[in-house]
């Protein structure tokens, strides 16, 4: 959409009003194209999700219901007395992992996950009791600085716990000098640095949103709202109709405002105004497109999140929209019979294990398998 100032066009503008008009129209039709682009974007994937979602959740749930199932099956052997202990914790691992995925999962909202973690937490009770202590024995006293002066212990364990707080203590006075040394490698400064950065970042957005809004209210694209806003104001409206209508368009005024959407304050006073903005900005336009072109950085911005606007539309549209309709077919044919068989292979296990007997080696085979995960990440 292009405004140009055709009501004076018997005036041959200046070299410079002529390029900064220029300047502000394109900067307005690259606002308006990713405009469309975005929107575009939010209307396919939402149009691409409830397809996939139609084609794809009555085998969804079916494997969320034989998921739910075999974990309730599984939790039923919990309370076995032949069972190990590290047979119940591997047994809970396993249970927990089914209820993670049921959790994450889109698909499993029918199930009553409530009934599941309670099972969970009983579970839970019988594989970890609570130690029942008997009176006076591993009683524990503690000083005013939170050190033991209690029961049976060593005295020289708790001569070396102290030692090691003494250190602890006198490392912190002297300000810690190891901390300059910290792995750069390490988890607890991967962690620093990543919320840093995200400090840095967050701030740096507030600093740009507030410089925009300055932008807007020091220059004459504030003249064009107030100008707008006297148009629109309801209050003097007597018809009932056309105050509500009023109150409607100044609360969308106000928003565009607010949100620094400087387009839609344009085409507002295109069109309720009846002339182009470009007159009423007048020796602006150098500041008026530049507002267009922060505008155009946050709209490219935003295409990144439209996606996540609706989380299962977005997880769908990820997952299996393809560069062509036939490409997307076959990435939905896949997963179809790949969940098929992950159904099939958890009613089959429940329907095998019948007994302890069958459970157990079951969970000798997790446990192999952790053991190799676990070796495999130590080399």
């Amino acid at each position: 959409m292009e405004v140009s100032t055709t009501k004076f066009a018997h005036q041959a503008p200046s070299d410079a009003q002529g390029n900064s008009e220029k300047k502000f129209n394109d900067a307005w039709q690259r606002v308006i194209n990713q405009q469309k682009r975005n929107d575009g974007l939010r209307a396919d994937a939402q149009a691409f999700a409830q397809d996939i979602q139609s084609r794809i959740q009555d085998k969804e749930k079916a494997y969320m219901d034989a998921m739910y199932f075999a974990c309730l099956h599984l939790l039923s052997f919990c309370t076995r007395k032949s069972l190990a202990q590290w047979h119940r914790e591997m047994l809970l691992e396993w249970a927990a992992e089914y209820v993670q995925a049921m959790e994450n999962n889109p698909f499993s909202q029918h199930l009553d996950m409530s009934a599941l973690q309670r099972r969970m937490a009983d579970a839970f009770a019988v594989a970890y009791p609570e130690p029942q202590l008997e009176a006076g024995a591993g009683d524990f006293d503690f000083d005013d600085n939170g050190h033991d002066i209690g029961g049976d212990e060593d005295p020289s364990i708790q001569d070396m716990f102290q030692d090691l707080f003494d250190e602890f203590e006198r490392a912190d006075a002297a300000g810690n000098p190891f901390a300059e040394h910290d792995d750069p490698h390490s988890e607890h400064s991967f962690f620093n640095e990543f919320s840093q950065r995200q400090q840095a970042h967050e701030q740096q957005v507030r600093d740009e949103n507030l410089a925009l809004k300055q932008l807007i209210r020091s220059s004459s694209v504030n003249k064009l709202f107030r100008k707008l806003a006297g148009i629109l104001h309801p209050d003097k409206e007597r018809d009932e109709t056309v105050r509500m209508e009023k109150n409607r368009l100044m609360s969308e005024l106000i928003r565009a405002r607010d949100s620094n959407d400087i387009p839609r304050l344009f085409a507002f006073y295109a069109e309720y105004v009846g002339e182009s903005p470009l007159q009423e900005l007048g020796g602006d336009l150098d500041g008026a497109a530049q507002l267009l072109d922060r505008h155009l950085l946050y709209l490219r911005e935003q295409k990144d999140d439209i996606l996540d606007e609706n989380p299962l539309a977005g997880a769908l549209y990820r997952r299996f929209h393809k560069s062509t309709p036939a490409a997307s077919q076959r990435a939905v044919n896949k997963h179809l019979k790949e969940i098929h068989a992950l159904t099939n292979a958890l009613r089959d296990m429940r329907h095998d294990i019948t007994s302890v007997n069958r459970l157990k080696p079951y969970l000798e085979l997790r446990r192999d398998m952790f053991f190799q995960e676990d070796v495999f990440d130590y080399i």
